[in-house]
């Protein structure tokens, strides 16, 4: 009995499942901050693993080493993210990537960028450098914040419908200061459409309002 212990315990320890980690997460959008639904994400493991992330979340499994995930979404724009993971022992890895737009001029120019997998071999990674996705979110943001203010200045150089500008008038006639309760009473106009031109007319950057009491004050803010 004591001769077959040795290989018993040998036999239950071969016979165990190889554990492995977990690496999983969410690809978020680089402008909403929201899940990005329908990307897909790869690990360039041996295989290549890929997972189609219909809520925007992935998971695999995968042996120590380092590893280059990667994620793609391909729609209007496309988008892209990348981080290296380095797994060290078993457990879960929580990684969330932020796709952003990809330039190709910049990832042409951009020096290939090699990793060591697990098993000991390499292999090349998209060729993106940090410096070059700096770059990239600058140049988007700058995109956007110029978008935004020419719409802005849209807005700000629309015309006026007639009734708009007819409420403006009373205001200014009034010194630039007059109660909600006063407009309604000097244009006739119900409540309900009192609330909602002078919630158009805030929105638009015209007037500034101010609870006093149960009433409200109107500031024209020309």
């Amino acid at each position: 009995m004591q001769k077959l212990l040795p290989a018993l315990v040998l036999a239950i320890l071969l016979s165990s499942p190889v554990s492995a980690a977990i690496i999983e997460g969410k690809v978020y959008s680089w402008e909403t901050f929201e899940p990005l639904k329908n990307c897909i994400v790869t690990i360039n493991t041996t295989p290549v693993q890929r997972y189609v992330a219909v809520n925007g979340s992935y998971m695999f499994e995968v042996e120590p080493g380092v590893y280059l995930l990667e994620a793609y979404y391909y729609g209007d724009i496309t988008l892209y993210a990348n981080e290296t993971v380095r797994i060290t022992e078993n457990g879960t890895y929580r990684i969330d990537l932020l796709a952003q737009p990809v330039i190709e001029e910049l990832n042409a120019s951009a020096p290939e960028i090699s990793f060591e997998l697990g098993n000991g071999k390499r292999e090349s990674s998209w060729p993106v450098v940090p410096v070059f996705i700096a770059l990239t979110v600058v140049i988007a943001a700058s995109g956007y914040l110029i978008i935004r203010r020419k719409s802005e200045k849209r807005d700000d150089e629309e015309e006026l419908p007639e009734d708009l500008e007819e409420l403006l008038a009373i205001i200014r006639r009034s010194g630039g200061r007059i109660t909600q309760k006063e407009l309604k009473q000097l244009t006739g106009y119900s409540d309900a459409k009192i609330s909602l031109m002078l919630t158009d007319l805030e929105r638009r950057g015209k007037i500034e309002r101010v609870k006093k009491g149960r009433g409200k004050i109107i500031f024209l803010k020309e």
